[in-house]
């Protein structure tokens, strides 16, 4: 995975300019220093169209956070491959796999010019261990991303039938 430390001057840019993209969505409940620890801890990583961001099956590692462009997810399921949704900036990628561990449910796939700061599990862990504040916030904003998801794909399925 292609990817760079942030400075101190782009940090700041995109705490504040993430914040606003994430204002009603995902990770919603971060402060702007929540944001700022997190941004020290990630790398910047550039996709082009159709490159796999995150492969079905995979376990990630840590936590994607769109930064811009949009993603297709994408599912195998008996040789045939599904699209469930397409996420744009501000939306967290590999929140399944960072909460339980396991491989990734679905492929996500640039749909165009991509980047993501990625931030790894165990910085992740480090910064929620460090700061119970953080930890709190950062859970509510995944269970209320999680939850917005469940409704969709229910929504979803409802149609189906």
């Amino acid at each position: 995975m292609k990817g760079n430390v942030l400075s101190v001057d782009v940090a700041s840019r995109w705490s504040e300019e993430l914040q606003r993209r994430v204002v009603a969505g995902t990770l919603n409940k971060l402060s702007v220093e929540d944001w700022n620890e997190l941004l020290w801890r990630a790398r910047v990583c550039e996709f082009k169209f159709n490159d796999v961001v995150l492969e079905q099956g995979a376990i990630p590692g840590g936590l994607y956070v769109l930064t811009e462009g949009e993603v297709r997810i994408e599912r195998q399921d008996h040789g045939r491959v599904l699209l469930y949704t397409r996420l744009g900036p501000g939306s967290v990628l590999g929140e399944m796999s960072f909460l339980d561990q396991a491989g990734a449910s679905a492929t996500v796939m640039a749909d165009g010019k991509v980047e993501v700061l990625f931030v790894e599990t165990h910085d992740l862990a480090q910064l929620i261990e460090a700061d119970q504040g953080f930890g709190a916030r950062f859970y509510h904003s995944l269970a209320t991303t999680l939850s917005r998801r469940l409704r969709a794909t229910n929504e979803l399925i409802r149609g189906r039938f």
